[in-house]
């Protein structure tokens, strides 16, 4: 029998092929949203203390670095040198501008990278106390653009403030789950064999909804004791990235081993009216664990 779940929120990032071939999208494990205006990279992570952040929670006072991974679209000099701007800004969740600076990578503005230094780009900033109090939401807003041309990646991260001495968690590692095209798979910590996706419009519950359906199966890593345990969200997106309130709930089937061993799982989202035949909505579900120590989040674009 299918266990209802209500929905809440948080996030990790990591660039695929997936997202590349996408002008505008959002990446897994944090909800951040991209807009690839000819600039791109091959990974994009969050860390803190070289650690992975997958999860929205960033703390005061704390060096955040983003990194960028083999970052392309620049016009070289003459000894394939580019140079990058990075611009940080950071918004109030009432759009208030809170701090900005033009170039978080003001050293390099005249001697550029190096083809050797663009294997990875880092970009360090903090929030500093005073600027924005505990648990308050805010978007970090970086744009990467060319100093000698035109071309821009821009990134949109909705964060929240974290307590003081509120434990972060972090990862050293994240995998990502091989999947159909037109989504995208990462955990933290387990792995499922295969994942399937399906429009369901037979769901009884609530007779008017379309429903995504996805079925993941043989999780390594998991029991069905703690997939019952731990929290589901999920978001749904027009074509605009705009978010789409629903009221209804998900639906959950989780089966396999009690303890240890593989567990099969059944997730179905609400996300339209069975009459809506609009294209390009953006679903993302995410479950964590109790203790927020394990996560898995998946983007699926229907």
């Amino acid at each position: 029998m299918f266990k209802s779940v209500f929905l809440a929120a948080v996030g990790y990032f990591l660039c695929m092929p997936f997202c590349a071939a996408q002008k505008k999208g959002m990446f897994p494990l944090t909800g951040m949203q991209f807009y690839n205006e000819g600039i791109w990279s091959n990974s994009i992570a969050v860390k803190i203390n070289g650690e992975h952040v997958y999860g929205n929670r960033i703390p005061l006072n704390k060096e955040i670095e983003i990194t960028l991974g083999q970052p392309t679209g620049f016009v070289a000099d003459k000894k394939k040198n580019v140079f990058i701007g990075a611009e940080y800004t950071l918004i109030s969740s009432k759009g208030e501008l809170l701090r900005t600076i033009p170039n978080l990578l003001f050293q390099n503005e005249t001697k550029g990278f190096t083809a050797k230094e663009l294997k990875e780009v880092s970009l360090k900033f903090g929030i500093a106390e005073g600027v924005i109090q505990p648990n308050s939401k805010a978007f970090v807003r970086i744009r990467i653009y060319d100093l000698k041309g035109k071309k821009q990646l821009r990134l949109d991260y909705p964060i929240s403030i974290s307590y003081p001495k509120e434990t972060i968690y972090l990862t050293k590692a994240v995998q990502t789950i091989k999947t159909p095209p037109g989504s995208i798979f990462m955990s933290t910590d387990f792995k499922p064999k295969s994942v399937a996706f399906s429009v369901d419009t037979t769901v009884k519950a609530e007779s008017k909804m379309a429903y995504l359906s996805m079925d993941i199966s043989k999780i390594a890593g998991a029991d069905v004791v703690s997939m019952l345990q731990g929290k589901d969200y999920f978001w749904v997106y027009d074509s605009t990235y705009k978010e789409v309130k629903i009221k209804e709930i998900l639906l959950k089937k989780v089966g396999g081993a009690m303890e240890g061993g593989n567990v099969n799982a059944t997730i179905k989202i609400p996300f339209r009216l069975k009459t809506d035949r609009t294209k390009g909505y953006t679903i993302r579900y995410r479950w964590e664990s109790a203790d927020k120590r394990q996560a898995m989040d998946i983007i699926v674009l229907n």
